[in-house]
């Protein structure tokens, strides 16, 4: 009976286990094809035959497929956030032209890291529906106040030009990620893989310098 007892705690941490391995199996695929395609453009389906798993076990874990879209937008932010946060430990101490710059890094290394992130965002965002409303309000809202309020401080130092912050995020924001979204597009027309590390070095010294006054 002891033996039994002790032996159910084991037994349960696998399940819970195999549990996550294949939900992360499931999210991962989604991730991609979502990105890749969109919404409507992404069947259930098409998500079991890229991770293996069958069509009533991806509905078991997630119940729809607006189920498996949030669940994989959660995953994907989260990876997105903590990310972000790591590499924006690399303006601690840091003031003026150097925090932005390092600031500016910290977003398009984050940006390579995850491409998913911006090509779903492409996808969701050529027509208002409320799966955009819920990831806006839920996820990308929150990122692009930091990126606002980033603008604001350094308009406020001069070293940006002035404009609606808002409408500059997103001039900054195409300027960050169109080579790394469009990476097919971009290596057809340049030979190069924009999110190999050395190009990533180079788009970074290019948004740099396009976009910081560094007379100052």
């Amino acid at each position: 009976m002891n033996t039994k007892t002790r032996s159910r705690p084991a037994r349960t941490n696998e399940r819970e286990a195999q549990r996550e391995a294949t939900q992360s199996r499931i999210l991962d695929a989604a991730i991609t094809l979502f990105a890749q395609r969109g919404f409507a453009g992404a069947s259930v389906s098409d998500v079991a035959r890229a991770c293996g798993a069958p069509v009533p076990l991806i509905m078991y874990h997630f119940k729809s497929k607006q189920g498996v879209w949030e669940a994989a937008v959660e995953r994907l932010y989260a990876r997105v956030n903590a990310q972000l946060a790591e590499e924006l430990e690399s303006t601690d101490g840091l003031t003026g032209l150097p925090f932005y710059k390092a600031a500016i890094r910290a977003h398009i290394t984050t940006l390579a890291a995850h491409p998913e992130h911006m090509r779903l965002l492409l996808q969701e965002g050529a027509e208002r529906t409320p799966r955009l409303e819920w990831l806006i309000a839920r996820h990308q809202k929150p990122l692009n106040d930091k990126i606002i309020a980033l603008i604001v401080s350094a308009q406020s130092e001069g070293l940006i030009a002035a404009g609606d912050p808002t409408h500059l995020m997103f001039v900054l924001s195409g300027a960050f990620s169109l080579p790394i979204v469009l990476a097919p597009e971009y290596e057809i027309l340049t030979g190069r893989n924009s999110i190999e590390t050395r190009q990533i070095e180079a788009h970074i010294d290019a948004c740099l310098e396009l976009i910081l006054n560094s007379g100052h």
